[in-house]
C-alpha cells in the first residue's frame, strides 16, 4: 500500500528526481533552439542566439537554486538562498542589459557609420 506520510528524504528523493529530468527536457530545448538559430538567414539571429544564452543562464540558475532550497535546512536557510539568488539575479540582469546596450550601440554606429 502506498506510503501516506512520506519522509522527508522521500519527498527530497522525488523532487530530486523531478528536476533531474526537468534539466534534460531543458538541454534538450536550447540544443534544439540554438541549431535552428545557427541554420537561420534572419539578420537577428545572433541577437536571438545572445539573448537564448542569458535565457539559458536564467534558467539554470533557476534550476540550481531548486535544487539548493530542496536541501535547504530550514525556513531561515531557504530565504537566505533566495536572497541570495535575487541578488545574483540582478546582477546577472544588470550585466546582460549592459551587454544588449553595447551590441546595439555597436550596430547603429555601424549602421550611421556606413553613410
Amino acid at each position: 500500500m502506498a506510503e501516506i506520510n512520506p519522509s522527508v528524504e522521500s519527498v527530497r528523493a522525488a523532487l530530486t528526481e523531478a528536476l533531474g529530468r526537468l534539466r534534460k527536457a531543458n538541454t534538450d530545448y536550447f540544443e534544439m533552439l540554438e541549431k535552428g538559430l545557427a541554420s537561420s538567414p534572419l539578420p537577428i539571429a545572433s541577437q536571438a542566439k545572445e539573448f537564448s544564452s542569458f535565457m539559458q543562464r536564467n534558467v539554470s540558475a533557476t534550476f540550481d537554486l531548486s535544487d539548493k532550497l530542496i536541501h535547504a535546512k530550514d525556513m531561515q536557510d531557504a530565504l537566505k538562498l533566495q536572497a541570495d539568488f535575487f541578488q545574483d539575479q540582478m546582477r546577472a540582469l544588470t550585466d546582460h542589459a549592459r551587454s544588449m546596450s553595447e551590441s546595439a550601440m555597436k550596430a547603429a554606429g555601424g549602421l550611421f557609420g556606413r553613410s
